[in-house]
């Protein structure tokens, strides 16, 4: 959308073997990528190059030539493979020389931290001359900043929390200010082609606004972007019309999080009874902060003996319906709510495969539930050609939509 995002030209390099590998993912890129995003800009372009000399320098070289600014991670430590700072000097024609400044940096940090610094670490302390040398608040690795043509060049190291650290202090006040009004919605339950189905009458009667769609199973995150304020919120209410129960946040949260903060704001408890699923909605839901408020606990119950031992599921309902069904469920789900003493109880069983199971109970057959003061409600799915990770995080999802579903009004 002309306008909206401003036209400085930006680019990443993240360097090292283990991302070409695909030993670790490069989530420096993607919360690099968003936070410039939050700025109203873009990333151009991202790479990834491996811990070699010559390749590192080509795409030093490249990233001066094409951004006004470029952004470099990984490859600024003590070792033999950290080779960021010689190709950064060659790329520009510049000695490597030891700056007085960042070795000062160095024993700092590690008297900081109170380990020994070893000679070898002082190789962190070697730049390009010339470099504006960037302090590192969160490690013993100074970063640093070139000049070009273009605009800068800067150099952050490849730990995460370092690099967020050195990112948020030295290249946030690099971005410009831009004028732009954004919405998020988080959806569940419908897939990414549903949802741009049904938002193309949206969209097109509104051509001035940008809409974007970020699929992380089984969430899907719609961001629709405008330069007017008004145009934003008369937006919101459209999209919001032509998604209905699919949105379960107008934020970019996740479910575990929105369920928990609607928990809290009606000042309930919650409690789970998970088979299949393992604890995973438990785990989920103490990841949030502040989830101590409102959650009681979760009980694996993935033995029978667990059923009716703790949840009091009776065992007349598994011996004649079997522990994946709709009569279980909703007994796990009153369990959870008396065994664990909460407001709100969900229950989850099923098969999540690759075994176990049979024509009438296919593997990815879950049966969930949701009780409260009101009863218990029920549903079950079939999620075909699932996985088994698949299968368990689509049904504790679904549990917790139920749950969040069950406590809102406006669903």
């Amino acid at each position: 959308m002309e306008g909206t995002y401003s036209r400085m030209e930006i680019g990443i390099v993240s360097t090292g073997d283990e991302l070409l590998r695909g030993a670790i993912a490069d989530t420096n890129a993607a919360w690099m990528a968003a936070r410039v995003f939050e700025r109203g800009l873009m990333v151009r372009r991202v790479a990834t190059v491996g811990d070699d000399l010559a390749d590192l320098t080509r795409a030093f070289e490249g990233a001066i030539a094409s951004f006004d600014l470029a952004i470099v991670t990984g490859g600024l430590g003590p070792t033999d493979d950290d080779l960021t700072s010689q190709a950064a000097a060659a790329a520009i024609g510049v000695r490597l020389a030891r700056s007085d400044e960042a070795a000062i940096q160095v024993r700092a940090a590690f008297e900081r931290i109170g380990r020994p610094m070893l000679d070898l670490n002082l190789k962190q302390a070697d730049l390009p001359e010339g470099a504006q040398v960037l302090e590192n608040p969160a490690g013993t690795a100074p970063g640093f900043a070139l000049r070009t043509l273009r605009g800068r060049i800067v150099f952050l190291p490849g730990v995460p929390h370092e690099m967020r650290a050195m990112f948020e202090r030295h290249v946030m006040p690099l971005l410009p200010e831009t004028v732009r009004h954004r919405a998020v919605f988080k959806c569940f339950g419908m897939g990414e082609s549903n949802i741009q189905d049904a938002l193309r009458p949206v969209a097109k009667a509104r051509p001035a606004l940008r809409f974007g769609y970020r699929a992380s199973f089984p969430e899907i995150g719609v961001s629709v972007t405008a330069k007017d304020a008004a145009a934003l919120e008369e937006a919101r209410v459209a999209v919001r019309a032509a998604l209905g129960r699919a949105v379960f946040a107008q934020d970019d949260i996740d479910l575990p999080t929105a369920l928990v903060r609607a928990l809290a704001a009606r000042g309930l408890t919650f409690g789970a009874a998970e088979s299949c699923t393992g604890g995973l909605v438990g785990h989920c839901i103490t990841e949030v902060p502040g989830a101590s408020a409102c959650f009681r606990g979760s009980v694996v119950a993935y033995d029978n003996a667990v059923k009716t031992g703790i949840l009091g599921v009776a065992a007349a309902f598994i011996e004649s319906r079997g522990a994946v069904s709709e009569e279980v469920a909703r007994a796990m789900a009153e369990g959870a709510r008396r065994a664990l003493g909460a407001d709100v109880g969900i229950g989850i069983t099923g098969i999540a495969g690759p075994d176990g199971g049979s024509a009438e109970k296919p593997v990815g057959l879950v049966h969930m539930a949701v009780a409260d003061s009101r009863g218990a409600a029920h549903r079950s799915h079939v999620w075909k050609g699932f996985d088994r990770a698949r299968v368990k995080r689509a049904a504790a999802w679904t549990a917790m939509s139920m749950a969040l579903g069950r406590i809102s009004e406006d669903r």
